[in-house]
């Protein structure tokens, strides 16, 4: 009985000990297969904490009962498993290391952009591209003042006359006043204007000047150095016959100039002031209104006295200025008008007598945004504003604008 009590004791002790074991070999396969998978997590490092497992002996009354003196003791061992695993591991999906890459990229790509500057990168081509712009104006600036010197040393040795040349030829002729010229004038209303001729040949023109003159103070009174007189109507008859249509069959009456040429020509001589050489050109301007007047001495001056009150055209004016420019009593700056090339540079001619006044009308030359030297722009022209276009800078007449006077009738002689 004996015998067969501890042998079901031992039964019961062996089937409850193998389940015990088989319970830990399951435990320790799990543990096994959680410390050797894959496992993909979000973080990027994966830490598995320890496990540890512990058997204890059994508890069982019966087992304990079953532990006496008389019973086979064997001693429970005690069976522990402890697993201690740390796992990290660093893993990092392709899209995600793809968008780390491209941003890398992207934040040196802008760091490039940022460090760059447009300004210094080109500095060298900046500074080169500003001297070749300089040296383009200078050297176009250069070759138009070029062209505008050239133009007028062409001018001053084509001129007729020098301006010394007429200083010397109104010094010469000291007697030839304002009353001489007067009396020419007289005489001149009452033998071709009276039968309404307004042009006449030179020699018609010469050889009444010369009995007026003798009749006045003698015989001996004549126009001393009249040749550089003679050269400038000369010069005038052969510009005309060139610009003729058909000059190869000029007649006889072809050679006539006109009368206000013809006094232009003769003020070269007369020995007066600035003032009074304005005043004696205008009179000669409005001389062409007395066509129809009266051949007497009374009445024509009566008309010469109407004569100061009535304005001049616009056509008159322009024909006068072109008389003194043929008569070389123009500075030869004034005369120089700009043409229409500007490309590579600005190139110059000679103006005409109603292109310079026209220019002087509208104010060309003064400040910017300043007004014309008349008060009207076109139109009829008093004495006064006669007066103002001789003395403006794109007329100039016997350099009377180098004058530095505020008044618009202020001369040299005064």
């Amino acid at each position: 009985m004996i015998r067969r009590a501890s042998y079901t004791v031992l039964s019961s002790s062996s089937r409850h000990l193998r389940r015990r074991l088989h319970q830990t070999t399951l435990l320790q396969s799990a543990c096994n297969l959680m410390n050797t998978s894959d496992v993909v997590l979000p973080s990027r490092s994966v830490a598995t904490s320890a496990t540890t497992l512990r058997i204890m002996p059994s508890t069982n009354p019966n087992d304990l009962a079953a532990s006496s003196p008389n019973t086979i003791a064997r001693s429970q061992p005690r069976l522990c498993f402890s697993t201690m695993a740390t796992t990290t591991t660093n893993t990092s999906s392709p899209s995600s290391s793809n968008e780390s890459t491209s941003s890398t990229n992207n934040k040196k790509e802008k760091d490039k952009k940022d460090d760059s500057n447009i300004f210094l990168d080109n500095l060298g081509k900046i500074f080169l591209s500003s001297i070749g712009l300089v040296l383009l104006f200078l050297l176009r600036s250069t070759k138009s003042n070029n062209s505008r010197v050239a133009l007028r040393e062409e001018m001053e040795n084509a001129a007729l006359l020098d301006p010394l040349e007429i200083e010397d030829l109104r010094c010469a002729n000291s007697d030839f006043t304002m009353e001489v010229w007067n009396t020419i004038v007289e005489e001149i209303k009452n033998e071709f204007v009276a039968r309404g001729i307004s042009s006449m040949t030179y020699p018609q023109f010469l050889s009444l000047v010369m009995r007026v003159m003798k009749d006045v103070k003698g015989e001996g009174f004549t126009v001393q150095m009249g040749h550089l007189m003679d050269r400038v109507v000369i010069a005038e008859l052969e510009r005309r016959r060139e610009g003729s249509d058909n000059a190869a069959g000029h007649q006889e009456g072809s050679d006539e100039l006109p009368l206000s040429f013809l006094l232009a020509s003769l003020s070269l001589a007369l020995n007066s002031s600035v003032a009074d050489r304005i005043r004696v050109l205008y009179d000669s301007m409005l001389i062409g209104n007395e066509m129809n007047s009266s051949s007497s001495s009374s009445e024509g001056q009566e008309e010469s006295t109407n004569t100061n009150n009535n304005d001049a055209s616009k056509e008159q004016v322009e024909e006068m200025i072109q008389n003194l420019q043929s008569t070389c009593q123009l500075v030869p700056d004034a005369q120089i008008v700009e043409t229409n090339s500007k490309v590579p540079y600005q190139t110059f001619r000679v103006g005409t007598g109603s292109e310079l006044a026209r220019r002087a009308r509208e104010g060309y030359g003064g400040k910017k945004g300043s007004q014309g030297v008349t008060r009207d722009g076109d139109g009829p022209v008093t004495l006064e504003d006669f007066h103002a276009i001789l003395k403006s800078r794109t007329v100039c007449a016997w350099g009377e604008c180098y004058i530095k006077k505020s008044s618009r009738t202020s001369t040299s002689d005064r």
